[in-house]
């Protein structure tokens, strides 16, 4: 892989959160005109309410996409780029490749907050939202432009 290419999967996933954003905002907009539309599920169908609970999680679930996608390029690296074939705690993987790549130690800090948030989100299910999509991408991000150009 190369660095590059893990910087466009995860700006991929902003874009498909974004068209996503998008499409919400103009359905919502124009309900009236797509109600007949609405697909059933479980006996009934999509509501306004459904919707606008999807637009409301929408930046967590895709939150969620973006820590996935940087976690297999994490993961990517660790087999391809390294040769190594264990599967380690994420925990373990960031600051093994920290040590590896002698990651500062702030970035890797940022970057132990942010897993911690996403395992609030996943195992706590926690709500609020401490960090927006921009702040996790850029955190990410940033531990990422330590990899190697090309893997």
């Amino acid at each position: 892989m190369k660095r590059a290419a893990a910087y466009n999967w995860l700006a991929r996933v902003r874009d498909e959160m974004e068209a996503a954003r998008f499409a919400l905002a103009v359905v919502l907009r124009d309900w009236h005109l797509h109600l007949s539309a609405a697909p059933l599920h479980r006996g009934r169908a999509l509501s306004v309410g459904d919707l606008q609970r999807c637009r409301a999680h929408l930046e967590l679930t895709y939150m969620l996409r973006l820590f996935a996608s940087w976690e297999a390029i994490l993961r990517d690296y660790w087999l391809r780029g390294l040769g190594r074939d264990t599967v380690p705690e994420l925990n373990q993987l960031v600051d093994s490749l920290a040590a590896r790549r002698k990651i500062d130690p702030d970035t890797v800090a940022r970057v132990h907050d942010l897993r911690r948030f996403r395992n609030e989100v996943v195992h706590e299910n926690l709500q609020l939202l401490r960090y927006d999509f921009g702040q996790c991408a850029g955190g990410l991000g940033k531990f990422i432009a330590h990899l190697p150009p090309n893997w």
